[in-house]
């Protein structure tokens, strides 16, 4: 009997303590899961609400950017900067351009004294060509440190600068000459001081109609800063270098 009692106390070897064999996977009555479904439907109810919030939220800004787009607010400021720094290089530049043409004009005037446009080329003893060098030097220095601007003020720019390089040259080529022996050689040098004054008469004009637009655009008006290749040389901004104006043709064209 006394093994019969033990027996009967321990774990049944199907469903003993500790093994969870023999238990049954079903829930205790009362102890029911939620359905699997019933959490896809919570998620979709949270998307749901977040397109409500942002539907709300896109009705009481107007929804149609009456509420302003701060990105777009910005771009328009920075915008607005460029072009009001835009309008102060045209005007610095003008500024620059009409001190250094007051330079150059000296070097045009001993230019044309010794290789004047259309006539004889000569070396003479009165010539400056120190003098033609610093003026072209001041004349560099008076445009400062180039800015950082749009690609028609840098067109207009450079153009002027390199107009006074090309002088400097044309004063350097007579130098030349002058050191040169009278003869083939001297003559060459002489046309060539003279073809570079030329040149950068020319160069000078094609700048100063790029600045005359520059000043038009930022409401300056128009700004004619030329520079003659002989002294007195009234130059047309828009026809070139001793632009002379023609007849008035009254021809019936019909």
């Amino acid at each position: 009997m006394a093994n019969r009692r033990d027996e009967s106390r321990r774990p049944s070897a199907r469903g003993g303590r500790g093994t969870g064999a023999g238990r049954s996977s079903s829930p205790a009555p009362g102890q029911q899961h939620p359905p699997r479904r019933r959490g896809f439907w919570i998620a979709v109810a949270a998307v749901l609400a977040a397109v409500n919030i942002v539907l709300a939220t896109l009705v009481l800004t107007g929804g149609d950017d009456s509420g302003g787009d701060p990105v777009a607010e910005r771009v328009a400021e920075l915008e607005a900067q460029e072009e009001d720094r835009h309008v102060e290089l045209v005007a610095e530049l003008t500024q620059q351009t009409t001190a250094a043409h007051s330079g150059l004009l000296p070097v045009i005037e001993g230019l044309h004294a010794v290789v004047p446009s259309g006539g004889t080329a000569a070396v003479s003893a009165s010539a400056t060509p120190a003098a033609w060098h610093s003026a072209v030097g001041a004349a560099i220095g008076t445009f400062g440190e180039p800015p950082s601007g749009s690609t028609e003020f840098n067109t207009a720019r450079n153009g002027l600068l390199l107009a006074i390089d090309l002088l400097g040259s044309a004063a350097t080529a007579y130098e030349a000459a002058v050191a040169a022996p009278a003869g083939p050689q001297q003559e060459e040098l002489l046309e060539l001081a003279g073809r570079l004054r030329d040149q950068a008469v020319a160069a000078w004009s094609v700048a100063a109609t790029q600045l005359d637009v520059l000043n038009i655009d930022a409401g300056y008006g128009h700004v004619h800063i030329t520079l003659p290749s002989r002294p007195g040389e009234e130059v047309d901004p828009h026809g070139g270098v001793g632009f002379e104006p023609q007849p008035e043709d009254h021809t019936d064209h019909d």
